[in-house]
């Protein structure tokens, strides 16, 4: 006769990648005083978990009142039309550039840099459905249905908070995020301000040729959702306010990033993107 086994029969977690994915992206980012994160100063914060995408081809449908919140065309949007080097991380250790920052101002870590001229400034714009096509982004407007692809990764859609300080407090302290950023990944991105309060850009830049880029900061105008496409040349951190964004497990995906560094002092690069100014 069989004895019946007296083993423990485990137990599966269906949202366990969700709520890792969730866990890892979440953010605090401190005003820096003196050299060192200041605790008392949040410029930057995580707030909830609005919707998960899952992998593959879905469709959606952005809605503003919903809790959950969530073709290119030929018209050219201003732009700078720039000679500059992109140096990964390893390239950068390679060619003895030392790119400094006291942490990550976004979720990657290690950054690379791009190398730029003194002068180099990005012009900024209000994107509209056309202009932003350059790019081949898209801006939905709420109530539209939408395709999102993302093949290789879950996203979630979280909600940051880019306070008007986050900026001059922290993404320009070279012991904060150590300079404006760009970068890409093969992941898509949605931003989408919550609020007519928010402004504040986000760097959009394309190659056009061996070490030859164009760029362009965008407003996302409140009502409408920014669509980039995985690979897209993309920097978030001059935005100001609350916004929804998609973003994946960074233990799970990689980003090459690089921070925007005068080509001839190898440091931080200035007045890359203006300070946002409401009303402007």
């Amino acid at each position: 006769m069989n004895k019946k086994s007296s083993r423990k029969k485990g137990k599966l977690h269906p949202g366990l990648l969700r709520e890792t994915i969730v866990k890892s992206v979440e953010l605090t980012r401190y005003a820096i005083r003196k050299g060192k994160p200041d605790p008392s100063k949040p410029v930057m914060t995580t707030g909830k978990n609005l919707a998960f995408v899952d992998k593959g081809v879905s469709s959606w449908r952005f809605e503003l009142s919903d809790p959950h919140a969530i073709r290119p065309v030929a018209e050219r949007p201003p732009m700078v039309k720039v000679e500059a080097r992109w140096f990964s991380t390893q390239e950068a250790l390679e060619t003895g550039i030392k790119v400094v920052s006291g942490g990550s101002a976004n979720v990657f870590g290690a950054m690379g840099c791009l190398l730029v001229p003194e002068d180099f400034s990005i012009p900024t714009v209000i994107a509209t459905p056309d202009n932003v096509g350059y790019y081949g982004l898209q801006l939905i407007e709420a109530g539209s249905d939408f395709v999102l692809s993302s093949p290789k990764y879950e996203i979630a859609l979280m909600e940051y908070d880019y306070t008007k300080d986050y900026k001059k407090d922290f993404l320009m302290k070279v012991h904060g995020g150590g300079g404006i950023f760009v970068e890409t990944h093969d992941f898509p991105h949605i931003h989408i301000p919550t609020s007519e309060a928010c402004g504040g850009y986000i760097v959009i830049g394309k190659q056009i040729a061996e070490e030859v880029f164009h760029f362009t900061a965008f407003q996302i105008p409140y009502g409408y959702a920014l669509y980039t496409p995985s690979g897209t040349i993309h920097g978030d951190g001059t935005l100001v306010g609350v916004y929804a964004l998609t973003v994946a497990d960074s233990a799970l995906a990689s980003a090459n990033t690089v921070l925007v560094y005068d080509k001839d002092s190898l440091e931080m690069a200035r007045n890359v993107v203006p300070d946002w100014r409401p009303g402007r």
